[in-house]
């Protein structure tokens, strides 16, 4: 969608989207960690392996993701570097994946970059 290659977006006239004119974020440490069987749940469900029962130890788990809780307050925004997988940067310990992964596409050539940058921002609760 945005490789050097690509046409301009047909419905963006004002050229802010263009490959250059936009940085890619996520927000980071803005929720609790699903349970490991809860995140397994989500992603065999529809498959063949959804019907298994002991996908894995949750006492352990809620252990272990207890060092990630989150306080109010304490979330960033994060710039991702292009030049990462998709792999890479989904297995960041401070993104917190409660559904589905969320990034923010922001144009540098947009009023709202500035409030975006300066942390005036926040996405709907």
């Amino acid at each position: 969608m945005f490789s050097e290659s690509s046409p301009p977006l047909a419905l963006d006239t004002e050229n802010s989207y263009t490959r250059n004119a936009v940085e890619l974020f996520y927000e980071a440490a803005s929720g609790a960690c699903l349970p490991k069987k809860k995140v397994l749940h989500y992603l065999l469900e529809g498959t063949s392996a959804s019907h298994v029962e002991d996908i894995g130890d949750d006492d352990k788990d809620v252990a272990e993701g207890s060092s990630h809780s989150i306080s109010a307050g304490t979330s960033k925004w994060i710039k991702v570097n292009e030049k990462r997988t998709l792999h890479d940067v989904l297995k960041e310990p401070n993104f917190i994946i409660q559904g589905i992964p969320v990034f923010y596409v922001v144009s540098k050539n947009s009023g709202f970059y500035q409030k975006f940058k300066a942390g005036l921002w926040a996405p709907p609760s």
